[in-house]
C-alpha cells in the first residue's frame, strides 16, 4: 500500500540504466520535470583531458553484468530517502572520448534544497556502489584502471 504524497517514492525513478549509447543531458532534465517541479538539479560527468597531472586521451568503461540492476537499486534507494523527487540516471560504458558524457543524473523536486541533496546523494552512490570500472589511456601510451576495488 502506497502512502499519499506529491510524488510516490516507488514511482519516482523515471529511468535508471547502463548503456553503450551516447547520453543526452537534455533528455535527463526534461524527463524529471512535471507540473509539480520547482527545481531541477542535474549532473554531467564529462570525460576530461587530464587526471592527476597526466594527459588523458580517452577512457574505456567496463561493467559487471549486474551494473544495470545496481543503478536501478541506487536510484530507487535515493528516491525512498528523498521522497518527493523524480530521478533519472544513466552511466555509459564502452569507449569514450574527451568531452563525452559518462554519467548523467537529474533530479526534479518541488524545492531546490531537496533536488540538490538528492542529486548529490545519487551521484555519490552511483560512483560508490555500481560495479563500473574505467581504464584511462594516457598520452604517453600507458593505461590505468580506476575503480577495480568497487
Amino acid at each position: 500500500m502506497s502512502t499519499p504524497g506529491p510524488i510516490q517514492a516507488d514511482t519516482a525513478v523515471v529511468a535508471a540504466f547502463v548503456t553503450d549509447e551516447p547520453l543526452d543531458h537534455g533528455q535527463a532534465v526534461s524527463a524529471v520535470q512535471d507540473e509539480r517541479t520547482g527545481a531541477v538539479v542535474s549532473f554531467s560527468g564529462v570525460i576530461r583531458d587530464h587526471d592527476g597531472g597526466r594527459s588523458v586521451t580517452s577512457l574505456d568503461y567496463t561493467c559487471h553484468p549486474g551494473a544495470d540492476r545496481a543503478v536501478k537499486d541506487v536510484a530507487r534507494a535515493v528516491a525512498e530517502e528523498f521522497p518527493g523527487t523524480r530521478i533519472w540516471a544513466a552511466h555509459r560504458i564502452g569507449h569514450l572520448e574527451i568531452g563525452d558524457s559518462a554519467l548523467e543524473a537529474a533530479v526534479g523536486a518541488a524545492h531546490r534544497k531537496l533536488a540538490f541533496a538528492a542529486c548529490d546523494a545519487l551521484v555519490d552512490r552511483i560512483k560508490a556502489e555500481v560495479p563500473i570500472w574505467k581504464e584511462q589511456s594516457f598520452a604517453d601510451g600507458s593505461t590505468e584502471w580506476v575503480g577495480l576495488d568497487a
